[in-house]
């Protein structure tokens, strides 16, 4: 689990996007389901991939996900929106460790730690210098 209280912090994110808390969203107690934060957590993930170019680009190279950890830190309730901050934790040789955080209503409802690892067809292919140093600029303050 990522207990990691720096996540929880705001202020330490590069990169953020949104997404709508959805009414069928919640639970038979009018929470919103663990299940939807996860997906809230898939959006900041693959939002940071395709803006970081891990999506798959011109040298048939492609970013995919190999595990994440979620600590879930707060009940949330439709409506509304939840942001989402996200940066990178750890550059590997071909994968990419990821902080993200959800907040709704200004509290952090929940954090995870999402590893991509970058593929080339099925195989790993090694982080290079250039974009090492393009992903450096994403690093979280902290880390």
């Amino acid at each position: 689990m990522s207990r990691d209280k720096r996540l929880q912090d705001r202020s330490i994110y590069p990169h953020w996007c949104s997404d709508t808390v959805r009414f069928s969203d919640q639970d038979a107690a009018g929470h919103v389901n663990n299940v939807a934060i996860c997906a809230y957590l898939e959006t900041a993930r693959l939002t940071f991939m395709r803006d970081m170019g891990l999506m798959t680009n011109a040298n048939g190279t492609r970013g995919i996900s190999a595990g994440m950890t979620v600590s879930f830190l707060a009940e949330s309730h439709w409506p509304g929106k939840v942001e989402l901050g996200t940066g990178v934790m750890k550059i590997g040789t071909s994968s990419i460790t990821v902080g993200s955080a959800a907040f709704k209503d200004g509290v952090c409802i929940a954090a995870a730690e999402m590893t991509v690892v970058r593929l080339k067809g099925t195989t790993p292919y090694p982080v290079d210098p250039a974009f090492r140093q393009a992903l450096e600029k994403y690093r979280l303050k902290g880390f």
